[in-house]
């Protein structure tokens, strides 16, 4: 828990490059397939980060990509402000199941 309220944290590693788990999130029609939310990304850094409004307009979301050697890559989703104590078991149990579609889709 934090002054903002709580906040979690999941990831995955992935057997595909970077470059293709960044465009999974970035392209619409591509997350379209793996991720059924409505968010605005405000701010990118190819390859790296990204930092994003969740469709509830209350809370937030960082991306961060991290290179795991040739061809494989971690991708890890950290959802901050959630406002009450069930939420962030919730959202872990959400972001599980969309990183291991993202997961099953670039693979």
């Amino acid at each position: 828990q934090k002054p903002a309220g709580y906040e979690i944290s999941v990831s995955r590693t992935i057997g595909a490059p970077v470059s293709k788990a960044f465009k999974a999130w970035i392209d619409n029609k591509i997350r379209k397939q793996w991720l059924p939310a409505n968010l605005t990304i405000r701010k990118a850094t190819t390859n790296k980060s990204l930092r994003i409004s969740w469709e509830d307009g209350d809370t937030s979301l960082a991306v961060a990509f991290y290179p795991k050697g040739v061809g494989k890559c971690q991708v890890v989703a950290q959802h901050s402000k959630l406002q009450n104590a069930k939420a962030p078991a919730k959202m872990k149990a959400f972001w599980g199941e969309a990183l291991d579609r993202l997961k099953a889709l670039i693979e």
